[in-house]
């Protein structure tokens, strides 16, 4: 069951602009002339880690941020909103989640938005269920206006209703799809659903038995993402990650390159645990 936790979107609003942490040459990879990535030294583990979490586990990036200890438990509670002298910008990662990227009009399966303030080092990861009622329309969901295409990316409608909901604009968006969660999941060794450990299929038919119900199904997700975090700290100091970076862009794809990303991400290593928090909103925009 996800984190039950009382908390108005006071924290981010009235935030001007996003920073976005640009690129730096100096970073220890490049890209050759056919736009693969080289390592020109070895860089730390939790960079790499750390992005392909955010890719491929809608919101493991709470594991890497740090040292690698196991929480005893999750915060049930947030702190106080930002002061009004403090910075008004933010990070903000979106994370969308569809059946198959090679669709023509692919299914919407999950929204998540990982945010940050850098400058008082806390981390917010917002779950959104798909049913979430569009702010003035009656019947008119989330899902009902999602599109995206490899040519215009997500519709901007869908995108300006879901800041109507969390005034974020995203620096960065992922989107992955069935194939790439499952493919994580087996990477990482499983997860445990229920006393089983579950591989990647077998953790796509269990959230397939939600999918006509979104507050049920974002709480699922939010049980799995907890059961693999031991998983991702269990990983070895060098792993192999060329399974997933090759899902790119066939089944995940990322709104800048992977160097950018890095980029935008590693800043966040320093955010210590007790100050990461896991939100989920109800269809009605409000949090449990």
């Amino acid at each position: 069951m996800a984190s039950s936790c009382k908390f108005t979107l006071s924290s981010i609003t009235g935030i001007a602009q996003l920073e976005s942490s640009e690129y730096n040459p100096n970073r220890p990879f490049s890209f050759d002339h056919n736009g693969q990535l080289i390592m020109t030294r070895r860089p730390p583990i939790a960079v790499i880690l750390l992005v392909i979490v955010i890719c491929f586990a809608l919101g493991l990036l709470n594991v890497l941020l740090r040292e690698p200890e196991v929480p005893s438990s999750f915060p049930t509670s947030l702190p106080p909103s930002p002061s009004e002298t403090a910075p008004s910008s933010i990070n903000s990662i979106l994370i969308i989640g569809v059946d198959d990227l090679t669709r023509n009009a692919p299914l919407l399966r999950a929204i998540w938005i990982a945010s940050n303030r850098p400058t008082e080092n806390i981390i917010y990861l917002h779950g959104i269920p798909m049913n979430t009622v569009i702010p003035g329309e009656q019947d008119a969901t989330l899902s009902d206006v999602f599109e995206w295409t490899y040519q215009t990316g997500i519709s901007e409608e869908f995108i300006d209703h879901l800041y109507e909901i969390i005034p974020l604009h995203p620096t960065l968006t992922i989107l992955l799809d069935d194939i790439a969660f499952a493919k994580t999941i087996d990477y990482l060794g499983g997860a445990e659903i229920r006393g089983r450990t579950l591989d990647g299929e077998s953790v796509l038919t269990f959230l397939s038995l939600s999918w006509d119900q979104p507050e049920i199904l974002i709480q699922n997700q939010a049980d799995i993402i907890r059961s693999i975090i031991p998983k991702a700290l269990g990983l070895p100091e060098t792993p192999e990650l060329t399974e997933l970076f090759a899902l790119i862009p066939d089944h995940a794809s990322l709104s800048m390159e992977i160097s950018q990303a890095v980029g935008l991400i590693l800043p966040l290593r320093e955010t210590p645990s007790e100050s990461i928090f896991i939100i989920l909103l109800d269809e009605n925009n409000q949090n449990r």
